[in-house]
């Protein structure tokens, strides 16, 4: 093996024992799994150590993963999900298991605006959960809906995850951020038919009956009080319509734009902008008020920042490192010289991101082993982009693999202990979601059109 495979092996060795044994920030982490492969780096350490820093602090996708998270907390704050949910109660609440059709959609929904699972989970779960219980489900069946949904964070863009493999460098040689958005999209489809189905099976099997009508507002009410929210929405359909279709079309062919300016347009910056924007737009009669409430606010959102911050910059630093001593060709090397069959690579990658993602959250564990999976799917022939869309997928299960993080928010709102939601977990999120993460990465599940 290469000096930059043992280097990357060393990386992954030190950030899970890190995070595993020592349950410290995983930030912490990344910032020893790059010293480590500075020391890899040898006498070039001292050349790389600055360029590759500023890598990370100057990358567009650190930007914009921070600006998502400040306007996923403002989104929170303003109550604006809650109130798409009430549309969604007024929509499909009397169906029979209504209560958790909302909050799959509704979880969803939300991962378009905050791409955290937990997150996911406290905001439609509070809403949701009692809904549940009041119309016949199990508290642990209702736990384990919200849990099994809260892995739509991972998948539907934007998200961490999709920002961290972004900033490995042999990605960004390969796959285009519009591109990734796109994918993820039809990608996240497949997940909602899939939670769709379950809620359906689950229907059925325990006789659950519809949201209590004293609980469901008519249409016209939940939509005149809550319509507005939607428009926070346009933050992402505005720089699609602006990248895709006619209209990029026609930016393309226009003489004082062309290609040259439409390619300077970063569609992942774009997006929190807008949707920053919309937000304050719509939600500013629900914003802190004075110096005061808004001080408050950035002290309670502080801590999100400490954690996601850190593993990008440090994530992004240590890939520029291992770009230049040469994982990209020497990892290659390593995995087309085992000869294994696609389908196994496949399967063998999807085992190792669902064990990892166990103890980690996905994020961690793609900035762990995203790049060592990257290259191993791609040496067997998977596409780029596939390979992409198949690791996130992978990491998703996160969210209904035993003692992650949403398994206790919705388990202590249910007040269920957390052990009696793993069977339902595994059977009904995770292996289904493992045999659809493999068969796209088969090619056998499209994710382009």
């Amino acid at each position: 093996m290469g000096i930059a495979v043992w280097a990357l092996a060393a990386f992954i060795v030190i950030v899970l024992i890190w995070a595993i044994f020592t349950k410290r920030n995983i930030g912490e982490a990344m910032i020893l799994g790059f010293i480590i492969t500075l020391v890899f780096s040898g006498s070039r350490a001292f050349e790389l150590f600055l360029p590759s820093l500023m890598t990370g602090l100057t990358h567009s996708v650190v930007f914009a993963s921070l600006a998502f998270i400040f306007m996923a907390q403002l989104i929170n704050y303003t109550g604006l999900i809650g109130r798409i949910i009430q549309i969604l109660n007024s929509l499909i609440g009397r169906l029979p298991g209504g209560a958790a059709y909302v909050n799959t959609f509704g979880s969803a929904l939300f991962a378009l605006v905050a791409g955290s699972g937990s997150g996911i989970a406290a905001t439609t779960g509070s809403i949701t959960i009692p809904w549940m219980e009041k119309s016949g489900w199990r508290k642990e069946h209702a736990a384990s809906v919200v849990a099994g949904n809260s892995g739509f964070g991972s998948i539907i863009p934007p998200n961490s995850t999709m920002f961290i493999m972004l900033g490995f460098a042999p990605v960004a040689a390969s796959v285009t951020e519009s591109d990734l958005f796109l994918a993820l999209y039809i990608a996240g489809l497949y997940a909602l038919i899939h939670r769709v189905v379950v809620v359906y099976v689950m229907t059925k099997k325990y006789n659950i009956q519809p949201v209590h009508p004293d609980l469901i507002q008519p249409l016209s009410k939940s939509f005149s009080e809550g319509w507005t929210s939607l428009l926070i929405f346009l933050g992402i359909i505005i720089p699609l319509i602006i990248n895709f279709g006619p209209l990029s079309r026609w930016f393309l062919s226009h003489e004082s734009l062309g290609e040259a300016v439409m390619g300077s347009i970063s569609f992942i910056v774009w997006v929190p902008v807008f949707m920053i924007f919309f937000t304050l737009l719509v939600g500013r009669n629900h914003l802190p008020k004075g110096k005061k409430q808004w001080t408050a606010f950035f002290e309670k959102t502080a801590p999100s920042y400490y954690v996601i911050g850190p593993v990008l910059i440090f994530t992004f630093a240590t890939s520029a490192v291992l770009n230049e001593i040469g994982l990209t060709e020497q990892l290659q090397a390593l995995m087309t010289s085992f000869a294994l069959p696609k389908w196994l690579m496949v399967a063998i990658v999807g085992i190792v991101i669902t064990l990892v993602a166990t103890p980690l959250a996905t994020s961690a564990t793609i900035a762990t082993i995203g790049l060592a999976s990257f290259g191993a799917l791609t040496a067997v022939g998977v596409d780029p982009l596939v390979a992409v869309v198949t690791i996130m997928m992978f990491g998703a299960t996160e969210g209904s693999t035993p003692t992650s993080g949403p398994i206790y928010v919705a388990t202590g709102m249910a007040k269920v202990g957390p052990e009696k939601t793993y069977v339902p977990l595994l059977l009904f999120y995770t292996l289904p979601l493992m045999i659809i993460s493999w068969l796209i990465g088969m090619g056998i599940i499209p994710i382009t059109f």
